[in-house]
């Protein structure tokens, strides 16, 4: 591999992990639920499709849906759009709502470590693994904002850890 080759993989890798753990203005992932009471997360508020909850469950789900198609497995698809977006909208308990954290910070952490198995131009069903992980970034990056933007509108932002980076 050529050294410019190098360079290029190791900025979209970069990239593509800022996308998830955070990087300047853009909020790590995993701390979007920091410091949120548990019975916010399942709160709904005029005019939101979604929960908080609902939100971070459907991150988890993709997730999942998209590690396992870059691992070669043949993940069926949900056969209408609302069935990616599983589960209760609420936490029926503070120590549920502490297992469906973590659960949510190790569906970002697995989906880090794939990207970090580069690998960028394998194809995985019908299109490359890279194309395959720009997507998910956005796609997380796009629900923590929305999880963001319903913890402003419950005042419950920013997390302990800060929320606004600069």
């Amino acid at each position: 591999m050529s050294a410019s080759t190098t360079d290029l993989e190791s900025a979209v890798l970069a990239t593509l992990v800022a996308g998830v753990q955070g990087a300047g203005a853009h909020l790590d992932s995993a701390t979007v639920l920091d410091g949120l009471d548990w019975t916010l997360a399942g709160k709904e508020l005029p005019g939101a499709p979604y929960t908080i909850q609902q939100c971070a469950n459907h991150i988890i789900y993709w997730n999942g849906y998209a590690i396992a198609a870059m691992a070669g497995q043949n993940p069926k698809p949900p056969e209408h759009a609302a069935d990616g977006w599983p589960g209760p909208k609420a936490p029926a308990s503070e120590a549920e709502w502490r297992a469906f954290v973590q659960a949510y910070q190790g569906s970002l952490t697995a989906l880090t470590e794939t990207i970090k198995q580069k690998r960028f131009t394998e194809l995985i069903v019908t299109r490359i693994r890279l194309d395959s992980m720009r997507a998910m970034t956005q796609h997380v990056s796009y629900h923590v904002g929305q999880i963001a933007l319903l913890r402003r509108m419950l005042g419950s932002w920013p997390p302990p850890g800060g929320g606004d980076t600069w």
